[in-house]
């Protein structure tokens, strides 16, 4: 067992909830070196600005997203506007020196400069709900053994070469990839359809559906259903709207349809699914 692992514990990891109860409120972060950070809302969702790949800019962190911040790259979060409820945000702080284990333990992985792992919005619901965990255990009082094995799983999971694998011959490209997945997370809510994805890809819908199933091995329907089904189960836990708010959240309008597919997909239904999350 190396230093790090002997010495990592809830000193030296930092699990906790923020919260900007006013509305002009802001929460900001910057990493001093050998620290990164990851923020995902627990509620609602908010405003965020900094830099990344597309320069300076601002956009919006919904259930399921998250923020990775890396030393000498500060973010700012903010109340969304129209948002009545505080901002509040689950923060996750750990030494940068786990995941330069983690890269070092992961030969496939294409991250070697830890700097790139930045950025203001991804959609990583599986992410967001290990610190939810880690959050719960944390303020439950689960020993420093939890927290040394969450960050291990947490940095390994990061570096996970999972989304940078080379495009299958005759998909999509990274870049229409990049753009059809990024339109289906930001629009959730939407009655998305095959037209407006393929519209993003800049092919006809014919190609579109072929080159999709191609680069993803599903259809692109069941992909926005998944993408739509991880956001739901990560609402449930971490937030108190009604089971048919939370549907049409995440593009269910019709309550009846929100529990047929969730229970295809999950094996129970959304109400059991949040009652099972409480009692844990």
């Amino acid at each position: 067992m190396t230093d790090l692992h002997r010495t990592l514990s809830w000193q030296t990891l930092m699990a906790e909830k923020q919260i900007a109860r006013e509305e002009n409120d802001t929460l900001t972060y910057q990493m001093s070196k050998d620290w990164f950070a990851i923020v995902t809302p627990l509620r609602g969702s908010c405003q965020i600005e900094g830099r990344d790949d597309s320069g300076r800019r601002r956009t919006t962190l919904m259930a399921g997203d998250i923020c990775r911040i890396v030393p000498n790259n500060p973010v700012r979060l903010t109340r969304a506007p129209r948002e009545r409820l505080p901002l509040e945000v689950a923060y996750i702080q750990m030494p940068a020196e786990i995941l330069r284990h983690a890269r070092d333990a992961q030969p496939t992985t294409t991250v070697r400069d830890l700097s790139t792992l930045h950025t203001l919005r991804a959609f990583e619901p599986h992410v967001a709900s290990i610190m939810t965990e880690m959050l719960h255990a944390r303020t439950t009082g689960a020993g420093d053994h939890y927290a040394a094995s969450a960050a291990r799983y947490l940095a390994a999971y990061l570096l996970h070469p999972r989304h940078r694998a080379s495009p299958s011959a005759g998909g999509l490209s990274p870049e229409q990839l990049l753009a059809v997945t990024t339109y289906m997370e930001e629009n959730l809510a939407s009655n998305i359809t095959l037209d407006q994805l393929a519209k993003e890809a800049s092919i006809s819908r014919y190609h579109f559906l072929r080159r999709f199933s191609t680069s993803t091995g599903k259809t692109p329907m069941r992909y926005l259903t998944e993408l739509r089904i991880d956001a739901a189960r990560h609402l449930l836990a971490v937030d108190s709207e009604t089971i048919s708010q939370v549907g049409r959240r995440c593009g269910f309008p019709n309550a009846e349809n929100f529990a047929r597919v969730f229970r295809r997909h999950v094996g129970c239904s959304p109400s059991q699914y949040r009652q099972r999350g409480q009692r844990g």
